[in-house]
């Protein structure tokens, strides 16, 4: 059921609102059986006519023989269920309202209880259900105890504040309060399967009044005795729905004739029905159907599909961030990919044998030698699958910057645990297959929950030991760095980003004026973690018997400078005021003796600070740096003058540059 704002979008992509036009049946038709055997009606002359309303058959004989049934004014006595169906709400509201005015007994209101959320248009029931004693009521829901179902027609007997007792075929039924839930539902990552989430509640007694209802909301109900408004019909099969929820061509009167321009058929289901017309006999549809099935089970399991779409999914991601990336991380995905691609090459190509084989004996269960074949190829393809899961668990992705990690997380995760499931498929071909076996083994399948992430952070990393004098060291100072972050909050490159940590186990600092020589270490940074860093260095170096390496950090700064000196002919403004700071320690000492403004500087000082050769905390304190950070969340960082208007006066553009030029490198 589409409104009309709804099918405004999606008459974009189906034809028409009915299920024969959706994209899986248009795709893939399924094995349609027939049900013909009619339950409700008994008659074949009703039975006749029915079908020939359903299918707008009628010919002068039939509609005289339906009208025989209209009585003009018909009143029922008051001991006979007659029901009304009516085509329009508010004609069946009238009825209801006029019937209850005439009872001259006390009425009552009930409130319905709703919790949560449980939107108006979905309530099952009346919000303010007013009843009084001797009144016709339909039972809305379907009794556990199988007293009453939905659609059953009684008489209220008498009326209490949390009881109601309703008489229905010489049966006194205590009624008491019942609850509809609203809910949806949402897929779990973790373990694959979906889960059902209770919205709200709506607690009401399971009663209306039924003098009268609408034919649509009649569908599915089974009546006796029942008065039929339906001369003013507007859609198509409704005067078929109101006939048909008769057990009786004698049970049914009709209030008002039925015209021929109320037998209306839609051309659309006409065309849909001729389309789904069922042709053979049912076991000969069977087999090929079963057949399809089998050969698209055997697809799913042997293309690797999921695995392709989800590292696809990997490979954008990174891509879109590569900047960010390790390049250790970056051949590591590409080679990843092509391995991948190998195996499910391989894996085609054994479809194409699996349909060739099949043509021999269509039925699996009995096909020796595809059996044999299916078997072998799974325990290949298990080896295989497992190379990789354990290939993208021990990943070498790394990135220290937090945005960049999230979506790459997601995408890691989303391919290992693709990797995961076709694996636990291809670990039941191993035996006989079968395709019942096959489903139920599908079924149990349940998802390990996967600690995966490319963020530097906690991350278990492939270095390259041959470029850290002092690893041991080094992964010391990385968990104390982690750990920080984690208490903290803190962005990596805010306590000691990777170069840092290298630098500080290769140089081994053992005071703060050491310290300050490693890059990235500033007076702010060295005055709040100088102290644990130099605690955990100085006791690594007396255990080891070490002396601190300072001198060589020096030697090679000044060996990059000289060969960077010979290479570069132009004169490095920016380089002149990186310099000039480094002796003098304050921007408006460089900026007055280059005659050059202060805003100038610090843009200079911004490339030293992006590339860990300045600790942005000379600069920037640790609270503006966050202040900076969480106004970036929340407006972006394309416009510099969003961002200053919402951050304190104390902040500059400078400031802010500066972050933005680390956070692009970092």
């Amino acid at each position: 059921v589409a409104q009309r704002q709804e099918w405004n979008l999606l008459q974009e992509y189906y034809p028409t609102k009915f299920f024969f036009d959706s994209m899986v049946i248009r795709e893939q038709m399924p094995l349609l059986i027939e049900l013909n055997v009619i339950y409700r009606q008994k008659e074949d002359s009703f039975v006749r006519l029915l079908n020939k309303v359903r299918n707008n058959n009628m010919d002068a004989d039939d509609f005289e023989d339906l009208h025989l049934r209209y009585i003009p004014g018909f009143r029922p006595e008051r001991d006979e269920s007659f029901i009304t169906l009516t085509s329009h709400n508010n004609q069946a509201d009238q009825i209801n309202n006029l019937e209850l005015e005439r009872l001259f007994t006390s009425a009552f209101t009930y409130e319905a209880e709703v919790m949560g959320d449980f939107p108006e248009h979905l309530y099952p029931a009346e919000a303010n259900l007013v009843l009084k004693e001797g009144a016709q009521v339909m039972f809305l829901k379907n009794d556990i105890e199988k007293r009453y179902f939905n659609g059953k027609i009684g008489t209220v007997k008498t009326l209490e504040t949390d009881k109601i007792v309703v008489e229905t075929d010489g049966q006194y039924i205590t009624v008491s309060k019942d609850s509809w839930e609203n809910t949806r539902y949402a897929l779990n990552k973790a373990d694959g399967k979906l889960e059902q989430e209770v919205m709200g509640s709506f607690t009401q007694f399971p009663l209306r009044l039924a003098w009268a209802i609408t034919i649509h909301k009649s569908q599915g109900l089974t009546f006796e005795k029942v008065m039929i408004d339906a001369g003013a019909a507007f859609s198509s099969g409704q005067v078929y729905v109101a006939l048909s929820r008769c057990t009786s061509l004698e049970g049914i009167v009709l209030l008002s004739k039925i015209p021929n321009s109320a037998i209306l058929s839609n051309e659309e289901v006409v065309k849909g029905q001729q389309a789904l017309t069922i042709k053979g006999s049912l076991a000969e549809r069977f087999e090929g159907a079963r057949q399809v099935f089998t050969q698209q089970l055997l697809e799913d399991i042997f293309s690797f599909d999921s695995i392709y779409l989800a590292l696809q999914g990997l490979l954008n991601a990174v891509k879109q961030e590569a900047n960010k990336f390790n390049s250790d991380g970056l051949d590591w995905l590409l080679a990843f990919d092509q391995q991948f691609l190998a195996i499910q090459s391989v894996g085609k190509k054994f479809i194409g044998h699996i349909y060739f084989m099949m043509k021999e004996e269509p039925v699996i269960e009995k096909n020796e030698a595809l059996q044999k074949r299916i078997s072998d190829a799974a325990l290949h393809f298990d080896k295989e699958l497992s190379i990789l899961f354990n290939s993208i668990k021990s990943h070498q992705l790394i990135t220290e910057h937090k945005d960049a990690a999230l979506e790459v997380n997601n995408a890691l995760l989303e391919t290992i645990t693709c990797i995961y499931t076709a694996q636990y498929y291809i670990n039941y071909c191993k035996e006989a297959f079968a395709i019942s076996l096959f489903l139920k083994h599908k079924l149990q399948f349940s998802l390990p929950k996967f600690n995966i992430s490319c963020y530097a952070s906690g991350k278990t990393q492939v270095i390259n030991k041959g470029g850290i004098s002092n690893f041991d060291l080094f992964e010391t100072l990385k968990r104390w760095r982690d750990m920080v972050c984690e208490e903290t909050g803190m962005a990596i490159y805010m306590v000691a980003n990777q170069q840092s940590l290298v630098e500080l186990a290769n140089y081994l600092p053992l005071t703060k004026i050491d310290l300050s020589k490693i890059s990235g270490f500033g007076k702010a940074k060295i005055e709040k973690y100088g102290d644990d860093l130099l605690e955990v260095i100085n006791d690594y170096c007396a255990q080891h018997n070490l002396e601190s390496n300072i001198n060589s950090k020096v030697l090679d700064h000044n060996k990059e400078k000289k060969s960077k000196a010979t290479n570069v002919v132009k004169v490095d403004t920016k380089r002149v005021s990186f310099e000039l700071y480094k002796e003098k320690g304050s921007i408006e000492t460089v900026a007055k003796e280059r005659k050059l403004t202060f805003s100038t500087i610090e843009g200079h000082l911004s490339h030293f600070v992006a590339i860990g050769e300045l600790d942005i905390s000379e600069f920037v304190s640790l609270d503006q740096q966050q202040l900076i950070l969480n106004a970036i969340k929340i407006h972006g960082s394309l416009s510099h003058k969003t961002l200053i208007e919402n951050l304190p006066d104390s902040i500059s553009y400078g400031q802010i540059k500066m972050l933005l030029a680390l956070e692009a490198t970092t």
